[in-house]
C-alpha cells in the first residue's frame, strides 16, 4: 500500500495539470505554449534520469533510493506551490520534482519484486495497478475541483501531503540488503543519454516560435542572437541531441568491452520483438498524453470551461481507458495480444474521427463525450496487452532491465506526444490566420498584412473573449478578425486530432510486425 500511494501521486501529477492550463496561464503570467512546455519538460526530466534512478538502486538500495525521490519531489512540489512565474515553477515541478519521480518510480515495482512472492507478489501488483488506474482516472477531476473551488496550488499540497504519509510509513518497506560488490554509476553515460533526450524534445517545443529550418526570428541567450545562415536553431539543436545519442551508445560499448557497468544493455536492442513493441508502447503513450494536453485546451478556450468542468469531460476518455484496460486482459482470450493491439489503434482512429466530426459540428461540450470515449477505450484495450506484451520477448534475466528501458520510452513519449501536438496545434493555428485573412473579403485589402501581423505576433491558443480586448478595430472589423481567430482555432484543433489520428494508423502498421503468441 505505500509503494502504490507512492506511485498513486506520480500518475496523478501527470494528469492533474492538464485540466489547469488557463488557471496557471493567469497566475503564472505565461502563454499555453509555456506551460506546454513545463508539462513536457516534466515529463522529460523523469525519462532522462529514470535509467539512473533503476542503476542507483544497485548502487545504494532500493529504499533509499525511493525516498530520497520522495522527500524530492515533496520539495519540488512545495516549490511549485508557491511558485509565481514560470521559471520558478519549472525548477520546482520540472526539474526537482521530476528528478525525484525518476528515482521513485522505477524502484516501486522492484521493491515489490524483491520483498514478495508468489500470491502475495500477484495481489501487490494487482494492487497497483488498480491505484494506477484510480490515478488516471481521478487526476482529471481533482485538479479541476482543487483549481476551480480552491486554487492548482493546492493539487501539489495534497501530493505532499500524500508523499508525507508515504515517508511516516516508510518503515514497513524492508531495509535493503546491499551485495558486497555493488556496480559503479555510469556518470558519463547517465549524461550522454540525459543531453540527447533534452537537445531533441526541447528542439521539438521550438518549432512554433523559432521555425523548423528557416528562422521565424533568432534565439536570444546572453543578448546574443543566434540565427546561423537564417536557420532555425531546431536543426541545430536536433543534431547535438542526435550527436549525444551515438556517443552514448558508442560510450556504453567501450565500457562494456572493458567489463565496467554500464547504464543499459544495448543488446536489448537487438531483439527485434521487443524493439518493435517499444515503438508501438511510445506512440501509445504520446498520443495519450498529446490528448490530455489538447482537449481540455479546447474546452477551456473554445467554451470557457472550468477546470472542474474540463475534468468531468475528460472522465470520458478516462472511462473508456479504465473499462477497456482493465477487461481487455480478461475478455476475449482466443485472440491474440497483437490482434487486441491492432484493434485498440483502429478504435482509437474512429474515436478521433467523431471528435472531428463534432469540432465541426457541434454547439456543446457533451457532444464530445461519445469520442473521447471511443478514444479511451482504444488507448485502453492497447493498454491491456502492450506491456506484458513487450517483457515476453525477453529473458527473465533481462526482464528488469528491459523494464526500465519501456518505463523511459514511457516518459519520454509523454514528453515528445504533449510537445509535438502542441506545436502541430500553434503551427496549424498560424497557417489558419494567414490564409483566413488572405480570403476576406470583409477585411480592407490595405489593412490586411497589419491585421495578420497582429494575430501572429506570438501566436497563442487563447479564447474569443482575449482576442476581443486586444482588437481597436472598428466594429465590422473587429467581428471579422474574431470569426477568422475562431475558424482558425476551430480548424487547428481539428487537424490536431487528425494528427493524432494518423499517429494511430502509423501504431497500427506497427503493430501488424508483433509477434503472434499467447500470453499467461
Amino acid at each position: 500500500m505505500v509503494m502504490s500511494l507512492g506511485m498513486f501521486v506520480v500518475v496523478l501529477d501527470n494528469t492533474i495539470m492538464n485540466v489547469s492550463i488557463s488557471a496557471l496561464v493567469e497566475d503564472l503570467n505565461t502563454t499555453a505554449t509555456g506551460v506546454q512546455a513545463a508539462i513536457s519538460l516534466n515529463a522529460l526530466m523523469m525519462a532522462a534520469f529514470v535509467l539512473m534512478g533503476g542503476k542507483m538502486a544497485d548502487i545504494v538500495g532500493m529504499k533509499r533510493t525511493f525516498m530520497t525521490g520522495a522527500l524530492l519531489y515533496i520539495a519540488g512540489s512545495t516549490l511549485a506551490s508557491f511558485s509565481n512565474n514560470l521559471a520558478v515553477f519549472i525548477l520546482g515541478w520540472c526539474i526537482i520534482q521530476g528528478f525525484g519521480a525518476a528515482m521513485m518510480l522505477p524502484n516501486v515495482n522492484t521493491i515489490i519484486r524483491a520483498n514478495l512472492e508468489g500470491g502475495a507478489r500477484a495481489a501487490a501488483y494487482g494492487t497497483l495497478t488498480g491505484i494506477n488506474a484510480l490515478g488516471l482516472a481521478v487526476g482529471p477531476l481533482v485538479g479541476g475541483f482543487l483549481t476551480t473551488y480552491a486554487s492548482w496550488r493546492w493539487a501539489f499540497r495534497l501530493e505532499v501531503f500524500t508523499l508525507i504519509i508515504v515517508v511516516a510509513l516508510s518503515g514497513v518497506i524492508p531495509t535493503d540488503r546491499l551485495a558486497k560488490l555493488r556496480p559503479k554509476l555510469d556518470v558519463v553515460g547517465v549524461i550522454l543519454q540525459a543531453l540527447a533526450m533534452v537537445f531533441l524534445v526541447v528542439g521539438l517545443l521550438l518549432i512554433a516560435d523559432y521555425g523548423l529550418f528557416l528562422a521565424k526570428q533568432p534565439l536570444v541567450i546572453a543578448g546574443y542572437e543566434i540565427a546561423p545562415f537564417g536557420l532555425s536553431v531546431v536543426p541545430f539543436l536536433w543534431a547535438i541531441g542526435i550527436l549525444c545519442f551515438l556517443a552514448f551508445t558508442r560510450w556504453e560499448r567501450r565500457v562494456e568491452r572493458r567489463g565496467g557497468d554500464v547504464l543499459v544493455d544495448l543488446d536489448l536492442f537487438r531483439i527485434g520483438d521487443y524493439v518493435k513493441g517499444l515503438q508501438v508502447r511510445f506512440l501509445h503513450v504520446a498520443i495519450l498524453m498529446g490528448a490530455t494536453f489538447a482537449i481540455p485546451l479546447y474546452l477551456q478556450v473554445t467554451y470557457g470551461l472550468n477546470a472542474f468542468q474540463t475534468g468531468f469531460v475528460l472522465l470520458a476518455l478516462s472511462a473508456g481507458l479504465l473499462l477497456a484496460a482493465t477487461t481487455g486482459a480478461r475478455r476475449g482470450l482466443q485472440y491474440l495480444p497483437k490482434k487486441k493491439v491492432e484493434w485498440g489503434f483502429l478504435v482509437v482512429i474512429l474515436g478521433a474521427v467523431a471528435m472531428i466530426l463534432y469540432i465541426y459540428l457541434g454547439a456543446e461540450p457533451r457532444g464530445l463525450l461519445p469520442g473521447l470515449f471511443i478514444f479511451g477505450v482504444g488507448l485502453g484495450l492497447v493498454a491491456s496487452q502492450i506491456v506484458n506484451l513487450i517483457l515476453s520477448s525477453v529473458s527473465e534475466k533481462q526482464t528488469p532491465e528491459a523494464s526500465g528501458v519501456a518505463s523511459t520510452l514511457e516518459t519520454l513519449g509523454s514528453s515528445v506526444g504533449t510537445a509535438l501536438v502542441g506545436t502541430v496545434l500553434i503551427v496549424a493555428l498560424t497557417t489558419g490566420i494567414t490564409n483566413l485573412v488572405d480570403d476576406s473579403e470583409t477585411l480592407p485589402q490595405d489593412n490586411k498584412m497589419a491585421v495578420e501581423q497582429a494575430l501572429l505576433d506570438s501566436v497563442e491558443v487563447v479564447s474569443n473573449e482575449i482576442i476581443a480586448e486586444e482588437m481597436t478595430e472598428d466594429p465590422g472589423v473587429e467581428a471579422e478578425i474574431i470569426a477568422i481567430y475562431d475558424k482558425a482555432r476551430e480548424n487547428a484543433f481539428q487537424i490536431t486530432v487528425l494528427f493524432m489520428a494518423f499517429g494511430a494508423l502509423v501504431a497500427y502498421i506497427l503493430a501488424r510486425d508483433l509477434p503472434e503468441k499467447k500470453l499467461v
